[in-house]
């Protein structure tokens, strides 16, 4: 967890732009962005918890009574307001503000759910604007500070562990799903949450992103694992990729390729690449290679609160790379109906170059069963 000061920070900032902006109040529900600015990582469920930020008064979380001690205890925020369960929430929001009648000026997040805008525009007698608080807040995230890093370090341990004892107790016979459990007990045992795991055997990794099932481990499958922990709300992902036996020479050359392709690009990733040509560095020697057609997604996302968040290292996208940006690399070829290969990794971009965030060896991993 981060200190409180660096949450004070934050939110200091964001009531400069208040202020500048010349909007009457914020308010957030449960997302990535309320995390960000409380340090509470909650889902957004049917009884109202937020923020509430002006320019010059005190932060003020507005939450059930009964959940009061539970979030007080994972905030640095002082002031929870608490609603009964026969109350009104809304009308606490209102008779807290009480400025005006009428014709407020607001800043919201993209994630705020409609009913809730609805029913809080209801309460203060209607806005007189609305505007996305989420481009201020998303430029303030872009760049990781150090502390955010050594999370996203400590993450990159983890799910490394996680990963490689997963393959070291590959059997025959054990399904997908049997292996997720290894990879989320170990991330639990060494003090992570769990938050996502890509188990793919045969054929199946040739779907990016297919759900972990059923499906049994055999000889000579292709064994994708793309996983993920977070550590103090702060997020990693990685992916290796290993096969039962002897692997082929098709099975060999597809990883040589992926893997080829992600050096390059982790190589050329200097400040000042724009995103779209990070991507076109991996992509052209996967399509020099003749598997062009088989590499379907982008080459990258940003990753800290959020698994995805921005920068994307997608075609197109002229976004420069900075100091301080922190993303994947993930190149990878998809042979529907025999096998896939991608190769991810973490990398945070450092003055000339680039930092890897993950760290367990590349190769293509031969399982013995």
């Amino acid at each position: 967890m981060l200190e409180d000061k660096v949450f004070q920070k934050r939110v200091d900032l964001v009531r400069n732009h208040v202020r500048e902006t010349g909007s009457d109040f914020v308010f957030l529900t449960p997302s990535p962005a309320f995390q960000y600015l409380t340090g509470l990582d909650l889902e957004m469920r049917e009884r109202l918890v937020g923020l509430l930020l002006t320019a010059d008064d005190v932060p003020k979380m507005i939450a059930p009574a009964f959940e009061v001690s539970n979030l007080s205890s994972g905030t640095w925020i002082d002031e929870i307001l608490p609603w009964e369960e026969e109350e009104n929430p809304y009308s606490l929001i209102s008779d807290t503000l009480s400025s005006k009648t009428a014709g407020y000026s607001v800043l919201l997040d993209n994630s705020l759910p409609l009913g809730v805008y609805w029913l809080l525009e209801k309460a203060i007698g209607g806005f007189e604007s609305a505007v996305s608080l989420t481009p201020y807040l998303g430029e303030m995230r872009l760049i990781k500070s150090q502390a955010e890093l050594d999370l996203i370090k400590k993450a990159g341990r983890i799910i490394d562990d996680a990963v490689m004892l997963a393959f070291s107790k590959a059997q025959l016979g054990m399904t997908e799903m049997e292996m997720k459990q290894i990879v989320q007990n170990e991330i639990v045992r060494l003090g992570a949450k769990p938050t996502f795991a890509a188990i793919q055997f045969g054929e199946n990794s040739a779907l990016p992103h297919a759900h972990p099932s059923i499906r049994e481990l055999s000889k000579h499958d292709i064994v994708l694992l793309d996983c993920g922990c977070s550590l103090g709300g702060y997020n990693t992902d990685m992916t290796r990729v290993g096969v039962v036996g002897e692997p082929t020479d098709e099975q060999k050359q597809v990883h040589s390729v992926v893997l080829e392709a992600e050096q390059a690009a982790i190589e050329k990733i200097v400040p000042g690449l724009a995103c779209g040509k990070a991507d076109g560095i991996a992509r052209r020697v996967i399509e020099e290679s003749g598997y062009g057609e088989y590499f379907t997604h982008r080459l990258g996302h940003g990753i800290g609160i959020e698994v995805h968040e921005p920068p994307y290292l997608v075609r197109g996208n002229p976004c420069e790379l900075r100091v301080g940006m922190t993303h994947s690399v993930e190149p990878g070829i998809y042979l529907e109906g025999k096998f896939g290969i991608r190769v991810e990794d973490l990398v945070c971009v450092k003055d000339g170059g680039s930092e890897v965030l993950t760290y367990s060896p590349r190769n293509l991993i031969q399982i013995d069963v």
